[in-house]
């Protein structure tokens, strides 16, 4: 027998701790160690049956209420009830449950679960979300029971059939959920949003690069999914952002000259459906080079940047058509001096490093495979750590250090390049990614954040040139690599998430008025007579669905009805030490006692043991002696 109070109980702490769990990042310390304090409190407290006076745990929850409503204020609306919350939530569970206090801790803990939702739309959210309904809704059936007598005992096959109908009444609210989702606006980004914009994030991307300056190295989150097929990590250079003017030592970005038109030459093409996460940034990223974008909004330059033409952090996908190349023509050439203007502080070290270049052969092509071999004799190494700082952080890196990211890299060849008269501008985005072979698309992190150059050669136009190639030790483009249990753990995971913003966030009211439209236009155009071919159509799906259901529901043999006659039979005339059908057939026999028993299991085990069907003679002896053992069981 199980008292109704125990599993009742256990549901209210895990629906309590379901709702702490995601607002836990959020809250102040103090009312997370509450919290937790309070928790492991209710805990003992339920075990003792002894608790705080009511009037004590009233007093305390108006001293948080009102702790944290003097807090409020027009720029901190969210945190001081966020943490209210947390501790009204620890109250109701070292209070004594009655049936009321259950109730009220139910609903604290959707409000905190609803409050995390207003900082972090994670599709994680939606996995909380269906635990906590299913478990209040399990808990309110115990409720009842538990109302009319708190002390009730109920046995174990009555309490599963009381989870058992609780689950499916759980379940039907599945489609009533998809109902309202479908016709229900959402929005693409947490409510709080909407009150106060979030700080930026610290990322890999950057609109400006500032060499000899202390940087942060970026996290490994999301920047963008791709759909697209496999292709080689060598080519994998997500292009955002053109850097062709310096001021100071500070790259940034202009409108290239007017008049100058990028010609992408012919090469194999490839498809992108690029899925950005959220941010600040407004340029568009496409696999280099792209030669089209769609879908969205966009401002194109010359050189082939794409950005948006407001600031916004709306869920966005556009589609990208690519050319698989590492070379940009241009119409009439280029404008020579815009793409030699140098940084300030140049040493002359680096001065006579360029003339010695130059000195050689004018050829810019064969500088270029100069300044490589410069950088390979030198053996320079790709760190991303001790990096050199200050204004001379270029010709430290040149000639002292030979260690740097991949900004040192670029920087410094961009300078030596354009010192020696060749017009040079950086690139920035991204190398690499991720690809999840089960959804087909490339996860693209901050982590993955990259410069690289585009050098123009007279005859040829801009050529893509990685100098982090260079290094001893090249860096490398990341990828899934094997495709271990923990990779394909990884791959679910994050296919769960991408799907979650496609299908969930990104699926706005727009969203569905086009849906709606769409099935609109579809049904005024079914003729008469499509509609008879629609409806055939699904009576006979109907019927051979419920053909399908008919044939596979199992029906007993005659050795089989015969058994579990007689184990009904026996089971209720004598008292068994275990449950029939828990233990052997012949054991069954002796542990009773009955010759009669004995008789059937020797018939029975002499055929079915053997995987001999029962003949006729032996089902009509079998049969007569279950009657017999009824008539002994009535008598």
């Amino acid at each position: 027998m199980i008292r109704i109070r125990i599993p009742l109980l256990f549901l209210t702490f895990c629906i309590a701790l379901l709702g702490f769990i995601p607002l836990f990042p959020y809250i102040e310390p103090a009312p997370r160690f509450l919290f937790l304090a309070a928790f492991a409190a209710g805990i003992l407290a339920d075990y003792r049956n002894r608790y705080p006076a009511a009037s004590i745990t009233t007093l305390v929850s108006i001293l948080f209420f009102a702790f944290y409503m003097v807090q409020f204020s027009r720029d901190n609306v969210l945190s001081p009830a966020a943490n209210a919350i947390i501790l009204l939530l620890g109250v109701r569970l070292i209070s004594e449950k009655s049936g009321r206090n259950h109730l009220q801790v139910f609903v604290l803990a959707l409000i905190a679960l609803a409050a995390s939702s207003l900082y972090s739309l994670d599709a994680v959210f939606l996995v909380y979300l269906l635990v906590q309904l299913v478990l209040i809704t399990v808990s309110m059936v115990l409720l009842t029971f538990h109302g009319k007598d708190p002390q009730m005992n109920i046995s174990c096959p009555g309490m599963k059939k009381i989870l058992t109908s609780s689950l499916l009444m759980s379940l039907a609210i599945i489609p009533l959920t998809a109902f309202f989702f479908l016709i229900l606006p959402r929005t693409q980004y947490p409510l709080w949003h909407l009150v106060q914009k979030p700080s930026a994030k610290v990322t890999g991307f950057s609109d400006k690069i500032e060499p000899g300056t202390a940087s942060t190295a970026a996290a490994k989150i999301v920047a963008f999914r791709a759909e697209s097929s496999r292709v080689e990590q060598s080519q994998l250079y997500w292009r955002g952002i053109v850097l062709n003017q310096v001021a100071g030592n500070t790259w940034s970005r202009t409108e290239p000259p007017a008049g100058e038109v990028s010609r992408i030459k012919a090469g194999p093409t490839i498809r992108q459906t690029i899925y950005p996460e959220p941010s600040q940034n407004r340029y568009l990223i496409t696999l280099n080079i792209p030669r089209q974008l769609s879908g969205t909004r966009t401002i194109a330059s010359g050189d082939l940047v794409f950005y948006k033409p407001y600031q916004s952090q709306r869920r966005i996908s556009y589609s990208v058509e690519s050319i698989m190349g590492d070379r940009i023509g241009v119409v009439g050439g280029v404008h020579q001096k815009f793409y030699l203007k140098l940084p300030t502080g140049i040493s002359p070290r680096m001065k006579n490093l360029a003339r010695d270049l130059r000195r050689q052969d004018r050829d810019h092509r064969q500088l270029l495979s100069r300044l490589e071999d410069f950088y390979r004799k030198k053996s320079f190494i790709y760190l991303t750590s001790d990096l050199p700082t200050g204004s001379s952080s270029i010709d430290t890196f040149l000639f002292d250090k030979r260690s740097g990211n991949c900004e040192l890299f670029a920087v410094s060849a961009a300078t030596l390049l354009r010192l020696a008269k060749v017009p040079t501008r950086l690139v920035g985005g991204y190398l690499g990614g991720e690809y999840n072979p089960i959804g087909r698309y490339y996860t693209v992190t901050e982590d993955m954040a990259h410069v690289w150059l585009e050098v123009y050669l007279a005859g040829e136009g801009w050529v893509t040139v990685d100098p982090t190639r260079w290094a001893v030790n090249t860096v490398r483009s990341s990828d899934a690599g094997s495709q271990g249990m923990m990779r394909k753990l990884q791959a679910y995971l994050d296919l769960f998430g991408y799907y979650w913003n496609r299908a969930v966030i990104t699926y706005d009211l727009e969203s569905q008025i086009s849906l709606a439209g769409a099935a609109s236009r579809n049904l005024k155009q079914l003729k008469i007579a499509d509609l008879k071919i629609f409806v055939v159509l699904l009576v006979v799906v109907a019927a051979v669905v419920f053909a399908r259901l008919i044939s596979t529901k199992r029906v007993k043999t005659r050795e089989e009805r015969l058994l579990s006659d007689f184990l009904r039979i026996v089971g209720k005339q004598y008292p068994l030490t275990k449950e029939p059908g828990t233990v052997g057939l012949y054991e069954l026999a002796e542990e009773t006692g009955d010759r009669l028993v004995q008789h059937f299991a020797s018939i029975y085990g002499e055929a079915v043991y053997h995987e001999q069907p029962l003949t006729v003679q032996q089902i009509k002896q079998l049969e007569h002696i279950l009657s017999l053992l009824e008539k002994d069981r009535q008598g």
